[in-house]
């Protein structure tokens, strides 16, 4: 259910409404230490079974996901790697 802040009734005089956030997802980045840092796959799930997938796992190869990788995720990947995986900052004037 999602709430519109104006479709609220008004609080009494003094009070204040808090708001709160839950999201519940995965990100995945560029980190050395994670599994298939490199590679938009393997994808994590919610389930019970280890990540990365043991072998003889259909997931994500399956054909629900698979539909879904043809679909969906079309951009390309270069094998480069960058010079630096180091975030650069600008300089402030």
């Amino acid at each position: 259910m999602i709430l519109i802040p104006r479709q609220l009734p008004a609080l009494p005089a003094g009070w204040i409404r808090d708001y709160f956030f839950y999201a519940d997802g995965f990100e995945k980045d560029l980190d050395f230490y994670a599994a298939h840092a490199f590679t938009v796959e393997p994808l994590p799930r919610h389930s019970l079974l280890p990540y990365p997938y043991p072998e003889g796992s259909d997931y994500p190869s399956d054909a629900v996901h698979l539909g879904y990788q043809l679909e969906y995720n079309t951009r390309g990947r270069s094998e480069r790697m960058p010079p630096s995986l180091r975030y650069q900052y600008s300089s402030p004037h």
